[in-house]
């Protein structure tokens, strides 16, 4: 949960996989006599290369954004992510990334993605240690390759959410801002143990121990537990079905004034419930759709829902473009702060790579709430628009 009421007050890599270890002897010719014809002996294997000690990347996104309802100086273009500054060119971030990938000569890896800029407070906005604690590293995990006959893959440490399919990442996501789904009914991050086995081309499974929803630093003492299944149903269809449950939240506030880092607007804890599917379908390979649900309950306190629907095309080799319609339901009112509300975002991207370590990004928007809910300069209303015009720059 984030708290939008602030101007910056606030998901992964699976490791890679692989079979069994094997050597390889060489063997050599030797000559008997002086007087014999030469004999080439054969080349030997090449020995493997040592792993290079890491790799390095990462971007910067900056953004302009025009907001028609043209909130007053000290608002925002409230119940959005990254994206929530009006008339106004912004930095929202700058990450860089370490990563060594595991594999099976050399089993130990890791990935850290250090991060700066408002979206790093953003993100760990309701992190019950703190907001500037942990803002710093947006994932820092180390990975193990079990040497077994089915490829196990060990993190741990904090990592992006599993939960959802729109993510943290800026140069990865279909559009340049986050639905409503991702944005408040879906955790951000995850601190513990996660497990990934790849059982068969088609069958991937995974499982996870963890602090809790937003949270390195425990707010209950308690462990969340989760788990997820992935079917290539074909080589153009897939689904993934996974999901969550344990005890969250605490009756200690956070720093955005919520409670636990799920952010429940009242004190106490509840056992959490939370299911999600993601339906990827790619007819060939210029077409793409896709479907994100979530649907969770807290014993208590009530139940959250919401699905987004995504259709992306490739135009040629420098541009892209996607369309995405998304709605979110809060009726009790546990997620966006706001009372009982449900939303609506109609969202058209447009993407252009003029050289591949720049992404420019146009895209328009139309939001809708139940009620009077988006900060203007009249007041609150039902309806907004923004238009915004991002920059990736990726290095």
């Amino acid at each position: 949960m984030r708290n939008f009421y602030g101007t910056f007050t606030g998901r992964g890599l699976r490791a890679a996989l692989a079979s069994a270890f094997m050597t390889v002897a060489t063997v050599g010719l030797a000559q008997t006599a002086s007087t014999a014809p030469a004999t080439t002996p054969p080349a030997s294997p090449q020995t493997p290369p040592p792993p290079k000690p890491f790799d390095v990347s990462g971007y910067a996104d900056l953004y302009y954004q025009f907001d028609s309802g043209k909130p007053h100086s000290g608002q925002t273009v409230n119940g959005r992510w990254y994206d929530v500054n009006h008339d106004s060119y912004r930095i929202a971030s700058i990450q860089v990334d370490l990563s060594r990938t595991p594999t099976t000569l050399h089993p130990l890896g890791f990935y850290v993605s250090l991060l700066a800029g408002p979206s790093a407070s953003t993100l760990a906005s309701t992190e019950p240690g703190g907001i500037d604690t942990y803002k710093d590293f947006a994932q820092a995990y180390a990975s193990f390759l079990v040497p077994a006959k089915v490829p196990i893959t060990i993190d741990f440490g904090k990592w992006y959410a599993f939960v959802g399919y729109e993510g943290l990442d800026s140069r990865t996501q279909d559009n340049y801002s986050r639905s409503f789904t991702f944005t408040s009914l879906e955790p951000d991050y995850m601190t513990g143990v996660r497990g990934t086995a790849v059982m068969s081309p088609k069958l991937t499974l995974n499982g996870y121990l963890y602090q809790g929803y937003n949270e390195v630093k425990n707010s209950n003492s308690t462990t969340m537990t989760g788990a997820g299944a992935t079917y290539m149903v074909t080589d153009k269809l897939s689904a993934t079905l996974q999901g969550y449950e344990g005890k969250e939240s605490s009756g200690h506030l956070n720093e955005s004034g919520s409670y636990g880092g799920i952010g429940f607007p009242t004190p106490g804890t509840s056992w959490v419930n939370q299911a999600n599917a993601i339906v990827v379908f790619k007819p060939n390979s210029l077409d793409k759709f896709a479907f994100d649900g979530t649907y969770a309950s807290a014993t208590g306190k009530g139940n959250w829902n919401g699905e987004a629907v995504y259709y992306r095309r490739q135009i040629n080799t420098k541009s892209d473009f996607c369309v995405r319609v998304d709605r979110a339901d809060d009726s009790a009112g546990l997620r966006f702060l706001a009372g009982g509300i449900q939303l609506t975002s109609f969202t058209a991207t447009y993407d252009y790579s003029p050289i591949n370590s720049l992404m420019l990004r146009f895209e328009v928007r139309h939001d809708i709430a139940s009620q009077s809910f988006f900060d203007s300069s009249s007041g609150a209303t039902k309806e907004r628009t923004t238009f915004t015009f991002a920059q990736i720059i990726q290095f």
